[in-house]
């Protein structure tokens, strides 16, 4: 599930497909993002609404996303469905834009002392405000490793649970940041469910170290207000690893 941490990657002269153009309906399109699985984001009417296309396989279910956003939304800022379908063999989702942009990109790539704070508060808001009571959706380890077929032995090993609902991919490149370092809002749900707060600790802290280099860790910790848990962040650092590469069936003990 490890994405390619760089929000907005070169397209080149990527064209755009027709049936893009016609969803757009006369407003300029331009594709913004690729991920590691060929999916293409566009971008609609100046950020007014944002297009994600892409084959469904085990790192994206679009009807998974598509549920996710409709329940969060009372919660916490996240992207609202306009639209969804399917396009030959790729699904797409439609959704309305969110103020802002990621907080990978410039200017707040290049102002880590601002950018990594406001992802530990907003994290920690994420975790304090969206209810565990009534949350439909599961990304616990044991959830985990039968949707990538992981070794079992995380489910033996995986520490106490400290529940909250989860973000799911809780990487840097999906926290929103206005043009004055507000926080704007949260995308890229589609793994959002109950799991350890560690759960999205780990890639958080992992990404970290790819947007804005070594030695912010403690900085954001500080910021989401918790104390650093070894054990914890090794466990879910692995955790995320594996799903990432889902090649590695190496024992755990």
């Amino acid at each position: 599930m490890t994405p390619s941490h760089a929000w907005f990657t070169e397209l080149g002269d990527l064209a755009v497909p027709d049936w893009v153009l016609a969803l757009a309906d006369g407003r300029a399109v331009e594709p913004v993002w690729r991920n590691e699985d060929g999916g293409i984001t566009y971008r609609i009417g100046a950020g007014a609404a944002y297009l994600k296309a892409q084959r469904p396989g085990v790192d994206w279910q679009p009807d998974a996303e598509r549920l996710r956003l409709a329940w969060v939304a009372p919660f916490v800022p996240a992207p609202r469905v306009l639209a969804h379908g399917v396009q030959g063999d790729e699904h797409w989702l439609l959704t309305a834009g969110l103020p802002g942009r990621s907080a990978v990109a410039l200017p707040w790539r290049d102002r880590p002392a601002v950018t990594v704070p406001q992802l530990g508060r907003a994290l920690r808001r994420f975790h304090d405000t969206v209810p565990v009571n009534g949350c439909p959706f599961d990304w616990s380890v044991t959830y985990r490793v039968r949707h990538y077929s992981l070794n079992e032995a995380f489910v033996r090993l995986a520490p106490p649970l400290d529940a909250v609902v989860c973000h799911g991919d809780a990487c840097n490149p999906n926290f929103l940041l206005t043009d004055d370092g507000a926080f704007s809002g949260y995308v890229d749900l589609g793994g959002l469910g109950v799991a350890d707060r560690w759960a999205d600790l780990a890639p958080a802290l992992l990404s970290l170290g790819w947007n804005f280099g070594p030695g912010w860790q403690p900085t954001f910790l500080d910021a989401y207000g918790v104390t650093l848990d070894d054990a914890k962040l090794s466990f879910y650092t692995a955790l995320w690893n594996g799903v990432g590469d889902e090649l590695d069936r190496r024992p755990l003990s």
